[in-house]
């Protein structure tokens, strides 16, 4: 739940507050919890909708601040080491590195629509259906935008714009 608030906000403080708040909020429905089929989606979606009331209320948009995205900055790194830290040749670092800043350039060239689908797809491993059920998207649509976005990744990428 932080991970994706913190890429939607970009900002410890506001992804921490938003999974705070999600978390208050559902304390008291853990009865109702327990009857969800696939809570991860749902809890997504929680935190998704408070990301949202959060951005109306700023009336900014914070997918625009610099990016933090698939956690390059240590706070992210809660998973096993990566592959870069088990790297024998230093230089492989500073490559996988490399890839990475491309990435998230390229990632910026996609229209908020388009990167929260490519986030919750191919970053987070949602199914197109969960995605669709976080987003309140037609399964239809998060699947038109998920081929654009990689089309528009893949161009952007082997262009070497970066």
């Amino acid at each position: 739940m932080y991970r994706m608030a913190y890429r939607w906000t970009r900002s410890e403080a506001d992804a921490e507050d938003i999974v705070q708040d999600v978390l208050i909020r559902l304390a008291d429905r853990v009865d109702e919890m327990l009857q969800i089929e696939q809570l991860r989606p749902w809890l997504i979606k929680c935190v998704y909708r408070r990301f949202v009331d959060l951005y109306r209320s700023q009336e900014s948009n914070p997918l625009q601040a610099e990016s933090s995205l698939f956690g390059i900055s240590s706070e992210m790194d809660d998973e096993a080491p990566s592959l870069a830290s088990l790297q024998a040749d230093p230089r492989d670092d500073y490559a996988q590195l490399d890839d990475r800043e491309a990435l998230l350039k390229a990632l910026e060239t996609l229209d908020d629509d388009q990167r929260d689908v490519v986030l919750l797809h191919d970053a987070e491993g949602y199914s197109a259906s969960e995605v669709a059920e976080i987003l309140e998207e037609n399964i239809g649509t998060v699947k038109s935008r998920l081929h654009r976005a990689r089309n528009k990744l893949k161009i952007f990428l082997e262009a070497g714009t970066f």
